[in-house]
């Protein structure tokens, strides 16, 4: 072989597809902030499909503040099979040449402060209305999963394959506020370089949620996600994970 003549890619294996395709379903999972819903009209017999505010439950389940007054809530309380189309509007391109996934399954009512909290942390203006007496916090018990990574990267999917694991769930739960401050202490620059930008003075990066795998991090309506390499299984785990990656960005 001469020197310079170009070797050929090798063709990725279907389970190196498959991981890439389900790192870029948990991505779209974890960045959302507003999603299609559609829901059944038990009394037209056809689907209706809504624009939703979405957040990301501890999984990456996508959970809704949904009004019990609008249309596709009470398709809801007469049949909870749903399904939820996510997706990032593109900088460039054809937007159907950029990954979407698209989760099904029965959306149910969720109390408590942690579905709350995280829901409000990415949709900080629903706090306006969030206290009304007829909203409430709604999640998607995901049991279907397509994913579309664009032109000729459809692949198969399990829940599995898109959900987080849920073994340190309790515990960085209950952690979860403590860990956001100790995180957006470490000052904007920071906490910019954690989420992949530079620090602006127009534009400052915080830390809004965590989980097993990661940091979600937003500017405004922007939005990033600092992705661990191997999940933290408790507190001080998950803070070396975040200390390496600080170490890492600053090289």
């Amino acid at each position: 072989m001469e020197k310079n003549e170009a070797i050929p890619a090798q063709p990725r294996g279907p389970e190196a597809r498959r991981a890439e395709a389900a790192a870029d379903a948990k991505l779209l999972l974890r960045l959302a902030r507003t999603g299609a819903l559609a829901t059944l009209d038990s009394h037209a017999g056809a689907p209706l499909v809504t624009l939703v505010g979405v957040a990301s439950d501890f999984d990456g389940a996508p959970l809704f503040l949904l009004s019990t007054l609008s249309r596709h809530t009470r398709h809801l309380a007469a049949d909870p099979r749903a399904s939820v189309l996510l997706t990032q509007p593109p900088e460039r391109g054809d937007p159907l040449n950029h990954p979407r996934v698209t989760l099904g399954g029965r959306i149910e009512r969720i109390d408590g402060e942690s579905p709350r909290r995280r829901y409000l942390a990415r949709n900080p203006k629903a706090k306006l209305y969030a206290g009304f007496a007829d909203f409430g916090f709604f999640r998607l018990r995901v049991e279907d999963v397509h994913f579309n990574g664009g032109f000729g990267r459809a692949a198969p999917l399990a829940v599995a394959d898109v959900l987080s694991p849920l073994d340190a769930e309790a515990a960085l739960s209950e952690a979860e506020p403590g860990l956001l401050d100790w995180v957006n202490g470490k000052g904007d620059e920071a906490v910019a370089r954690l989420a992949g930008r530079r620090s602006s003075g127009r534009r400052l990066w915080k830390a809004i949620g965590l989980d097993a795998e990661g940091l979600d991090l937003a500017a405004g309506q922007l939005c990033a996600r600092l992705q661990f390499a191997s999940p933290a299984r408790d507190v001080e785990g998950w803070r070396e994970r975040v200390q390496t990656s600080s170490r890492h960005e600053t090289r």
